[in-house]
């Protein structure tokens, strides 16, 4: 077992990098699992500033209404001072009450009776405007029935303003559900951190004069590959064991069946980025393009399989691209886990096989290169 050795032994001279990017995972990884899942909802108030060009009985009811449930902002109605406000977002949004609403209104028409000005789209925005067309609706179905325009307003302003408590309820199959957002970085930091530590310290066992003394030992080519394969296994496993056990430390024991399969999921996706840094070594000993590499892997997995941006915000051609990475199965496996997406035992496996056959394409690609280039140097020998 001395490449096993030689190995740890060099790995110990260049832990610094892997334990940097292992902390400041960690410390990224809690904050954002304690801020971004929250079973709770807060109501905020848009603020509005409304011009009532009409300035009748029906459109004064129609202001009275959103006084009540946004927060009306006053402004002189001129284009200086209402730009001014909205570029400095004293006011999310100006709403004109068209002159002639009132006729409309009567007359069962819906359309031209505002204006909105915004400066940015939000859900609250669309929300209002579509509380907006809801009233003129409202009131077009009660005129319509024959009943008059004031009695009609006033019914309508009763049925928009009934509002539904709506109560938060976390899957109580999945389970605490900071304990997958936790593991959802889990890849980036496995990829750059575990890349970063392995390609420089295989780069070292590929150096040319420990190369050529190996391939003169005793020690044959398949030995000296399920050496550095044992050797880097047991150094991820470690990083990998201090992650998941700081996750436990934090947020429990896995408790349930899913929790359990996230620790598996993990596991899988570092068994992958140890054989990828063998693969990565065995193509090249640049430390400048290992870096560039890693950098590339990590970061374009982050991108395209939804660490850095969830799946079901990502478009089809980046997901399309994002199957191509283990990642992508790595993350479409945990927001079924946590409760993001329904959860299918048919999909969870053939996550874990997806990920198994890169495991086993990256193996197969590895003892091919290193095996072409061990015949090399024995013909040149």
């Amino acid at each position: 077992m001395q490449v096993f050795k030689a190995l740890l032994k060099v790995v110990k001279k260049n832990m610094f990098t892997a334990i940097v990017y292992t902390v400041v995972f960690i410390l990224i990884a809690v904050i954002t699992a304690k801020n971004g899942n929250q079973n709770s909802f807060e109501a905020v108030k848009i603020r509005l500033t409304v011009f009532d060009e009409d300035n009748t009985e029906e459109s004064s009811s129609l202001v009275s209404l959103l006084d009540e449930k946004y927060e009306l902002v006053d402004i002189d109605n001129n284009k200086d001072d209402i730009m001014d406000m909205l570029y400095y977002e004293s006011t999310d949004c100006v709403i004109i009450i068209e002159n002639g609403y009132s006729h409309k209104l009567s007359a069962g028409e819906t359309e031209g009776l505002f204006s909105t000005y915004h400066m940015h789209d939000s859900y609250s925005l669309v929300i209002m405007e579509q509380y907006l067309n809801d009233y003129a609706a409202t009131v077009k179905a009660y005129t319509a029935a024959g009943i008059p325009v004031t009695e009609a307003i006033d019914n309508a302003a009763k049925d928009i303003s009934v509002e539904t408590n709506v109560d938060l309820e976390a899957d109580s199959d999945a389970g605490n559900d900071d304990y997958f957002e936790y593991h959802h970085f889990a890849p980036y930091i496995i990829i750059s951190a575990f890349l970063s530590l392995l390609c420089p310290v295989l780069g070292v066992m590929e150096r040319r004069d420990i190369r050529y003394r190996t391939n003169c030992s005793s020690v044959r080519p398949g030995s000296f590959v399920f050496q550095l394969f044992a050797g880097c296994g047991v150094v991820v496993f470690v990083m990998w064991f201090i992650i998941v056990g700081v996750g436990a430390a934090i947020y429990g024991l896995p408790s349930n069946g899913r929790q359990w399969l996230a620790v598996l999921n993990s596991f899988i996706f570092a068994a992958m980025a140890t054989f990828l840094a063998v693969l990565i070594s065995s193509i090249t000993t640049s430390k400048n393009i290992i870096t560039l590499i890693t950098q590339a892997l990590g970061l374009g997995m982050s991108f395209f399989c939804g660490i850095f941006v969830t799946q079901d915000m990502l478009g089809d051609k980046v997901l399309a691209v994002g199957r191509f990475f283990p990642a992508y199965w790595y993350i479409k496996l945990n927001d079924m886990l946590r409760g993001r997406t329904i959860f299918s035992t048919e999909t969870a496996m053939l996550c874990f096989g997806i990920q198994a056959a890169f495991i086993a394409a990256i193996v197969m690609v590895t003892l091919l290169i290193r095996r072409m280039k061990y015949n090399s140097v024995k013909a040149m020998s």
